[in-house]
C-alpha cells in the first residue's frame, strides 16, 4: 500500500486531468491538513491524523455488493471500492441513462475545486469519477443506487451528475467501511432547466473514520434539487452541502440528520446561495447526541444583488440526551437584495417533557417514551429515505442511543414540585 503523503499522480489521462491532479496535490503538500485552531474547522479532531501513518486505501475485491436498496427495481446498481467503480449493473439498458467511471469527465472541478485540503486530495487521487448522465426529457421510474464500501486506509470517492433538461432521477447512497481511517468524498450535481434531482445518502462508516464530505449542487431555472443525508457512523462525520440556485424559479431542498453516541462530532456546513429571482430554499437539520458526542449546525443563507423575491429558510432542531452531550447551531444571513424573504429558527435542548410525561402516563416506562419521542422526532427523515435499507440503518442508530442517559438528563432537570 501506498503512504497517503507519497502518493503520487502516474495514470494514462488526458494532459489536462494530469496538470489538474499535479496542481491540486501541489496545493495540499503547501498548505497541509487544516489548522483546527482555524474557526472552520475548529470542530475537527486532527490532530490524530498523519498523512505519514495513513496508506492510500487499495480495491481489491471484485464484484457487486449484495443489497436491497432502491426496492425491487432500482434502474441501476453501482457498486464502489476504495473510490474505485467496480461494477455497473443496470436492471434495463437505455440510451438515455449513461452510467460509468470516467478518468476526465468534462466539468470535473467546476462547482467543488482544491478549494480546502480535503478537496484537494480527492481531486489528486480519486480514481476515476463516477458520471451519470441523464438524458433530456427522461423521468427514471427506479432510483441509481451507489454502494460505497471504503476499505481500511484512505478512500476519495468522487461523483459528477448532469440531469439534462425536463429529466428527473433519484439517487440512493449508502456508505459504509468499518476500517477506514479517512474517507474525503466530493459531489457534483448540474441540475439543468425544469429538471428535478433527488440523492439520499446514509452514512455508516465505522467508528474510528474521519469522514469529510463535500457536495455543490448548480441548479437552472424552475428545477428542482432535494437532498437528504443521514450521519450515523464515523469519529469525525463533517458534511458540507451547497446549493447555488442560478436560474429564476429554482428549489433546493435539503434535510440532514444526525445521531451521535460516545465521542462522536457531527459537524454541518451549508450554503444556500440565491442568484436567480423567484428562488426558493428550504433547510432541515436534526440531531440527536449522547455520551459524550457533539453536534454543530452551521448554515449560511446568502442572497446576492438581483435575487428578487427569493425566499429561504432554515431550521435546526436537536436533542441533547446525556449531561456530557453537546450540540451548537450557528444560522447566518447574508442579504444583499431588499425584495426576499428569509427565516431562521433553532431549538437545542432535552425531550419533550409534556411528551414524554403523557406517554409515561399510560404505562410506558420513561426509557422507552423517551425512545419513543426520538423515533418520532426522526420520522419525517425516515419518510424521506423511503427505502427499507437505509431507514433500517437510521432506526439502528436510534436504538444504540443510551435513554437512560436522556431520562436522568430530564430528571434532573425537571422542575421540583
Amino acid at each position: 500500500m501506498t503512504r497517503l503523503s507519497a502518493a503520487s499522480i502516474e495514470l494514462d489521462e488526458p494532459a489536462w486531468r494530469l496538470a489538474q491532479r499535479r496542481d491540486a496535490m501541489s496545493s495540499f503538500r503547501d498548505e497541509g491538513l487544516p489548522d483546527p485552531s482555524e474557526e472552520v474547522w475548529r470542530y475537527a479532531p486532527l490532530d490524530g491524523l498523519s498523512v505519514d501513518d495513513v496508506d492510500v486505501a487499495e480495491s481489491d475485491l471484485d464484484g457487486p455488493l449484495e443489497t436491497a436498496i432502491g426496492g425491487r427495481s432500482p434502474a441501476a446498481v453501482v457498486t464502489i471500492r476504495a473510490g474505485r467503480v467496480a461494477s455497473v449493473e443496470f436492471a434495463t439498458p437505455s440510451d438515455a441513462l449513461d452510467v460509468a467511471a470516467d478518468p476526465a469527465p468534462k466539468g470535473l472541478g467546476d462547482l467543488v475545486g482544491a478549494d480546502d485540503a480535503f478537496a484537494s486530495l480527492n481531486l489528486a487521487l480519486t480514481p476515476a469519477p463516477l458520471v451519470i448522465r441523464l438524458r433530456e426529457g427522461t423521468a427514471l421510474d427506479g432510483p441509481v443506487v451507489l454502494l460505497v464500501e471504503c476499505p481500511e486506509g484512505a478512500s476519495f470517492p468522487r461523483l459528477l451528475v448532469h440531469v439534462a433538461r425536463g429529466a428527473s432521477m433519484r439517487i440512493l447512497e449508502h456508505v459504509t467501511g468499518d476500517g477506514a481511517a479517512l474517507v474525503s468524498s466530493v459531489a457534483e450535481f448540474h441540475v439543468d432547466e425544469n429538471a428535478s434531482l433527488e440523492v439520499c445518502t446514509v452514512q455508516s462508516l465505522g467508528a474510528s473514520t474521519i469522514s469529510v464530505v463535500r457536495t455543490m449542487a448548480r441548479l437552472g431555472r424552475a428545477s428542482s434539487f432535494t437532498q437528504t443525508f443521514a450521519g450515523l457512523g464515523a469519529r469525525y462525520d463533517r458534511v458540507r452541502a451547497d446549493a447555488q440556485l442560478v436560474g429564476d424559479g429554482a428549489t433546493s431542498t435539503l434535510h440532514t440528520a444526525h445521531v451521535g453516541t460516545d465521542e462522536q462530532v457531527h459537524d454541518v456546513r451549508t450554503m444556500q446561495d440565491h442568484i436567480g429571482q423567484r428562488t426558493v430554499s428550504r433547510l432541515q437539520s436534526k440531531a440527536a447526541v449522547a455520551g459524550a458526542a457533539r453536534s454543530i449546525y452551521s448554515g449560511l443563507i446568502r442572497m446576492q444583488h438581483g435575487a428578487r423575491r427569493a425566499d429561504a429558510r432554515q431550521v435546526n432542531n436537536s436533542l441533547v440526551l446525556s449531561e456530557h452531550a453537546q450540540a451548537d447551531a450557528v444560522p447566518n444571513l447574508d442579504i444583499e437584495e431588499n425584495d426576499v424573504r428569509c427565516a431562521h429558527a433553532s431549538t437545542v435542548g432535552p425531550v419533550d417533557a409534556e411528551q414524554r410525561w403523557y406517554l409515561e402516563s399510560r404505562g410506558i416506562s420513561p426509557a422507552d417514551a423517551v425512545q419513543l419521542i426520538i423515533e418520532g422526532f426522526f420520522a419525517d427523515v425516515e419518510e424521506l429515505l423511503d427505502d427499507a435499507v437505509l431507514a433500517a440503518q437510521l432506526r439502528d442508530a436510534i436504538s444504540r442511543l443510551d435513554a437512560s442517559d436522556a431520562v436522568a438528563v430530564d430528571d434532573h432537570r425537571a422542575p421540583a414540585t
